[in-house]
């Protein structure tokens, strides 16, 4: 690799990085205080948070990848032009063209590592996420039952527990009524109780102590009590329904999946046509913008070092978040409901994107270059040539 190559990739390199830690923090962060909410008004374990939070990773890379190679690609090149090396290697004959040759080069590997990203490891990581918030709603990662309310944990079993200590999951005031087929009844109070489930989530299991059993027969007139000290009871819970299968949203789906649908369906014969066509065009588009992100990155990068323009960051970012978007929000959706073809809704987007990046390139270049060339003229030594005193007669 060529002194310049690796010197270009260094620079380039260290801003990347930091921005795509910092954007991932930040919406991993933002999402992480949600789950904790969500899953505590579920009342299940706290650490299925950080279950969720590794299976939301690579969505969240998925958006801050193209944000921090254009981060990183922009900021070195004007790091590059305020400090004048820019200006020093192309005096030595490197052109704008080759310096971008080992950009290319990153993105081609960052272009590889997007596809498998968005085309494999995002479907599945989807998949798992939501299967574990089925999992904390259903109960199959333990029964939830609020303080303070009556709950229907079967056909035939109410509980209520007046409090509940969130530490070590026990009960004070413990009510239960169990009813039979027969038409009987029996009722269980208790001060104090221990809730647990068998690993399988099948029953409940109670330990309860200082308590009163009522037994009341069909026809509600024969009463018996049991007072006891402590007493267990085991209470069958209904089975927990199973997830649904992978692939019903396109999101879940890989891209052999994908193309193996589109070959053998059509828009008549599966309703999911549509949605994995858009589906398709995204996993091609998404990967392909990394083609245009240095064109756009550099563009807003260079800068003149005596008039360093602070607003073409701000745009160079604002145009990158608009185009994915549109591209995502509007294009994808537009193609999903087949009302228009992806090749204008999402293809369409991509070429605009390309075309306003090219644009906004090649004047920025001519103006580093005419930037460059007046800067010379101004620091260019004027000499006066004197003129040899005339001897004295």
């Amino acid at each position: 690799m060529h002194l310049i190559d690796r010197y270009i990739l260094r620079a380039v390199a260290t801003p990347l990085i930091l921005a795509l830690c910092v954007a991932g923090a930040l919406l991993l962060l933002e999402h992480m205080l949600r789950l904790f909410d969500f899953v505590l008004a579920e009342q299940g374990p706290v650490d299925v948070v950080w279950q969720m939070l590794a299976n939301l990773i690579p969505h969240y890379l998925g958006l801050a990848l193209p944000l921090g190679a254009f981060l990183g690609i922009m900021l070195a090149f004007r790091n590059l032009s305020m400090s004048s090396e820019l200006d020093a290697l192309s005096s030595s004959g490197a052109s704008f063209g080759r310096l971008l040759r080992p950009i290319y080069g990153l993105m081609f590997v960052l272009m590889v590592f997007d596809f498998l990203l968005v085309s494999y490891i995002q479907p599945f990581a989807r998949y798992e996420y939501q299967q574990i918030r089925f999992d904390v709603t259903s109960g199959a990662l333990g029964i939830k039952i609020p303080a303070g309310e009556f709950i229907n944990i079967s056909d035939d079993v109410t509980i209520r527990l007046a409090e509940i200590n969130p530490s070590t999951r026990d009960a004070n005031h413990v009510f239960l009524e169990r009813r039979s087929s027969d038409g009987s009844k029996t009722i269980i109070t208790a001060r104090y109780g221990a809730i647990s489930t068998t690993p399988e989530i099948t029953s409940l299991l109670l330990k309860l102590q200082d308590g009163r059993q009522v037994i009341i027969n069909e026809l509600g007139d024969r009463i018996q009590t049991l007072n006891f000290d402590s007493f267990d009871l085991e209470v069958d819970l209904p089975a927990i329904g199973v997830f649904r299968a992978r692939g019903g949203d396109e999101r879940e789906a890989t891209f052999d999946e994908i193309v193996r649908l589109l070959q053998n369906e059509t828009p008549q014969s599966s309703e999911l046509y549509n949605d994995y066509r858009s589906g398709l065009h995204w996993r091609i588009l998404h990967p392909l913008s990394f083609l245009v992100l240095p064109i756009l990155a550099i563009a807003m990068g260079v800068t003149g070092r005596r008039r360093a323009s602070n607003l073409k960051p701000v745009l160079g970012v604002a145009i990158m978040i608009v185009y994915h978007e549109v591209l995502e929000e509007w294009g994808k959706v537009m193609a999903a409901d087949g009302e228009l073809s992806p090749f204008v809704s999402m293809w369409g987007v991509f070429f605009a994107f390309t075309l306003v990046s090219g644009i906004l390139y090649s004047g920025s270049i001519d103006q580093a270059r005419s930037a460059r060339v007046m800067s010379r003229r101004a620091d260019e030594t004027i000499r006066i040539a004197g003129s040899a005193a005339e001897p004295s007669q």
